[in-house]
């Protein structure tokens, strides 16, 4: 089997459907675990649908009083195989996907079926969650968070609203979450 690994394939910029999201896409610059620019642009990108229902979450934050930060949405394959050399666990960071076999293919950031979030208050600051973004320790599983605390108060409704409008959370990562309302597509290497 042949993928166009440079197709966009279901892919929109989240900006040009909805403005009213903040996009801190933490891989555009060298604010992450690498250290380094791994993306060449800030725009945010993910599965059309994936969007619909991130909207539909947005509506629900806002009216309780919070905005939507986007950490990161749709990740090339190219980007995925620099954080494996970096940091090869599977814990934290998934190993990159042999394009040459076939495959069945599952929701994840590679396909734009992912997005990784926070909450903010209405004017753009950051609530309080267990751990920073891209906490590579027990800290950043929502199960290990101080129960009672803002940090887990915070998380828990961040995962009930996303899994409410069909989004699954990842268990060892307070911040991610899967479309699974949506049919898998095609990995792809489309370059943001």
């Amino acid at each position: 089997m042949i993928y166009d690994l440079n197709s966009k394939g279901n892919l929109v910029r989240l900006l040009d459907i909805d403005k009213d999201f903040i996009i801190d896409l933490k891989y555009a610059g060298p604010d992450n675990f690498t250290g380094q620019k791994v993306y060449s642009s800030g725009e945010c990108w993910m599965d059309r649908h994936t969007a619909e229902i991130l909207i539909k979450a947005r509506d629900i934050f806002k009216k309780d009083g919070y905005r939507v930060k986007v950490m990161d949405a749709y990740r090339p394959i190219s980007a995925q195989k620099k954080f494996w050399e970096i940091l090869p666990n599977d814990d934290f960071v998934a190993r990159p996907p042999d394009m040459s076999k076939p495959r069945t293919f599952r929701p994840g950031h590679l396909n734009g079926l992912a997005v990784d979030v926070t909450l903010t208050d209405m004017d753009g600051n950051e609530v309080e969650m267990p751990s920073a973004f891209d906490d590579f320790s027990e800290k950043a599983a929502l199960r290990n968070a101080a129960p009672g605390s803002e940090g887990e108060k915070n998380a828990t409704y961040l995962k009930e609203v996303m899994e409410s409008v069909g989004f699954q959370a990842y268990k060892n990562e307070w911040w991610h979450f899967y479309d699974v309302t949506t049919e898998p597509t095609p990995f792809m290497d489309f370059r943001i």
